[in-house]
């Protein structure tokens, strides 16, 4: 090991000792991982390690998987980027759903649709990450879109910034109309088996897919009690953290259901950033940035100025994980960090996977190692 390596093993051994149950980090240059790591547990009680095939929900770093393939598919000439939603999807899928029927890909891609997200209701907060979610139940892809019907629009189409889930519930049934292929086949498909990604895919089946996958546990402070309750299922692991671990994540899907390794991840967007899944005028549009609340944001993709550069990439946060995958332009060092804890609805102080990417300390250990490459 290198002294950067092992100062940044650790680094990860002392902030799961302190804060994290587990964590899996992996370090990317040019084209190649050059560093992965892991430390912590994927079981608390029984004390049962993460190894660097524990798999962990990625959150919202899924929509960039969802805006490479809508990408594909517009290079395939299947679909357009400023045509309408409603070119291809129903009036009955889109009923009631502000700004549905004139929002262009584009504008659901760069999150300026402004459509509400179903992850801001109250109702689908209680229901699906909080005091009454039910373990056992498999959400169905279209189900999330009942908590927003009828909700004014947040802005006309184009004109703010505004984050929402619900837009890529409408891309991933847009991917299924267009294939006529489910959207776990399609992203298997278009890029887990083109990438090799053996540990990576999209939640469906809770009882199977749960195999080599991490608990789950989640910060249980004030706010998170307050704006969404605690299931009976959660278990008090301390009293700083739920375990979660009942819970499964199909209600997320194109939004954020994809679980992965930290390997997998930033093979991934390794291939992103060099070319490997999109042609140089799709790898452009969606590096065309425009501001979105103190970042910049393309097509599904962020990026913003660090104490170490800028950097591009995407975070992600749900029940019971946190993760968060970029690259830095000047010095080509990619890092991907997962963690088995979420905030969502927690004190946005509370700690999570894309805190440790902002304080900088793991990216700073990274660079020196990409330095030595």
């Amino acid at each position: 090991m290198t002294l950067s390596e092992t100062r940044l093993q650790t680094l990860l051994n002392r902030i799961t000792a302190e804060d994290f149950p587990g964590i899996a980090v992996a370090v990317g240059k040019g084209n190649n991982i050059i560093w992965q790591g892991t430390a912590g547990y994927a079981d608390m009680t029984r004390e049962v390690n993460i190894t660097p095939e524990t798999r962990f929900g990625i959150g919202s770093i899924t929509k960039v998987f969802i805006a490479v393939i809508i990408l594909q598919l517009t290079e395939e000439g299947l679909l357009t980027l400023d045509a309408p939603l409603s070119r291809w999807l129903e009036k009955a899928c889109l009923a009631g759903i502000a700004n549905a029927d004139k929002v262009t890909l584009r504008q659901l891609l760069s999150h300026r649709a402004g459509i509400p997200s179903w992850e801001n209701e109250p109702s689908w907060i209680h229901a699906a990450r909080g005091k009454s979610l039910d373990p056992t139940k498999i959400w169905q892809p279209d189900e999330n879109l009942a908590y927003i019907r009828g909700i004014a629009p947040l802005c006309r189409p184009g004109e703010a910034f505004h984050y929402s889930n619900t837009h890529f519930t409408l891309l991933g049934l847009l991917i299924e109309r267009i294939t006529l292929q489910g959207l776990r086949e399609v992203l298997a498909t278009r890029i887990f088996n083109r990438l090799a990604l053996a540990n990576t895919f999209m939640v469906v089946d809770p009882q199977t897919d749960s195999q080599g996958m991490s608990g789950k546990f989640h910060r249980a402070d004030d706010s998170f009690i307050k704006n969404a309750g605690v299931a009976d299922c959660f278990k008090r692991e301390n009293k700083n953290l739920l375990n979660v671990s009942a819970t499964n994540l199909t209600v997320e899907w194109a939004a954020g259901g994809i679980i992965s390794t930290s390997q997998d991840v930033l093979t991934f967007i390794l291939a992103l950033k060099n070319g490997q899944l999109l042609n140089a005028a799709s790898l452009n549009e969606m590096q065309n940035w425009i501001p979105a609340d103190g970042a910049q944001m393309g097509l599904s993709l962020f990026r913003m100025n660090t104490t170490l550069g800028m950097a591009s990439g995407h975070g992600g946060n749900v029940l019971g994980f946190s993760a968060s995958v970029w690259w830095y332009e000047k010095t080509d060092c990619a890092v991907a960090i997962l963690t088995n804890v979420g905030t969502m609805y927690a004190h946005p102080s509370a700690s999570c996977a894309s805190t440790l990417f902002r304080e900088g300390k793991i990216t700073k250990l990274a660079q020196e190692m990409c330095a030595l490459h």
